[in-house]
């Protein structure tokens, strides 16, 4: 029922794919980094309901080597939701990415609200064990006219106060500290950190050469983490990070693209 794409080819080509529906934003970017081998710390896989045809649900696990997996369930914009055709597609995704319908794995899911309530719904079903947490995020992104304005914008270079500039962070030596301020940090995060750090897009602010503020980019595609220090705070410095960052993402996926 579900067809994993396995060769390059068919991987490019669900880049294409998905690239340009808000739905499947979480696809192409996580898809062109596993081609790359920008990021081998996960690993994805990548199922698609109908076999051929129109693409109509999508399915993606990332086998985090340090934390739990991730799984995004994504429709293809246009497309009805069928209860019991995409019930059947969880079942059979959930038996070929744990390899159980019942495994008890803990993983994240990511997706729309109501993918996610459909997923956690079949869930209670066939997990006996079950422990659930909606975290109940939002997703803000931005258009290509938005990034095009963002290449362009100098203002994160003014609007820090004097004291303050931008620099790298560096992976092992401040990895921890970064790590130390995220609530929601196992065991497993720190290598994870560390390996963002490392592999992808990050900025710091420095003020007396020590970090007062941070961000970084998750493989999936999106900024985490942003944290600035409570006593710098209220001075415009975590919206300078915030922008700052989100240039060098635009210069890297533009990288990625032009030299594969």
């Amino acid at each position: 029922m579900l067809a994993q794409l396995t060769s390059r080819e068919s991987l490019e080509r669900a880049i294409d794919e998905t690239a340009n529906d808000i739905n499947t934003i979480y696809f192409p970017f996580s898809i062109r980094g596993f081609l790359e081998e920008s990021f081998p710390e996960s690993p994805i896989r990548v199922f698609v309901y109908p076999v051929r045809g129109p693409r109509k649900y999508w399915f993606m696990i990332k086998d985090n080597e340090h934390i739990k997996p991730y799984c995004m369930l994504a429709q293809t914009a246009g497309t009805t939701l069928e209860r019991r055709e995409f019930y059947d597609c969880i079942r059979e995704f959930r038996v070929r990415a744990f390899g159980a319908l019942d495994s008890n794995r803990a993983h994240l899911i990511i997706g729309k609200e109501e993918l996610v309530k459909a997923y956690t719904c079949l869930m209670r079903n066939v997990v006996c064990d079950l422990e659930e947490s909606n975290l109940n995020l939002e997703l803000f992104y931005m258009d290509e006219k938005q990034c095009r304005r963002a290449l362009n914008d100098s203002q994160p270079e003014s609007a820090l106060p004097d004291g303050y500039y931008f620099d790298e962070v560096d992976p092992i030596m401040e990895g921890d500290l970064i790590n130390n301020t995220w609530q929601h940090a196992k065991d497993g995060d720190l290598e994870q950190t560390i390996a963002k750090l490392v592999r992808l897009p990050s900025i710091c602010v420095r003020h007396n050469g020590t970090p007062v503020a941070f961000e970084m980019v998750d493989p999936a595609g999106f900024l985490n983490n942003q944290f600035v220090f409570p006593e710098h705070r209220r001075k415009g410095i975590g919206a300078a990070v915030e922008s700052k960052l989100t240039q060098r993402c635009v210069r890297f996926v533009e990288i990625i693209i032009l030299c594969p």
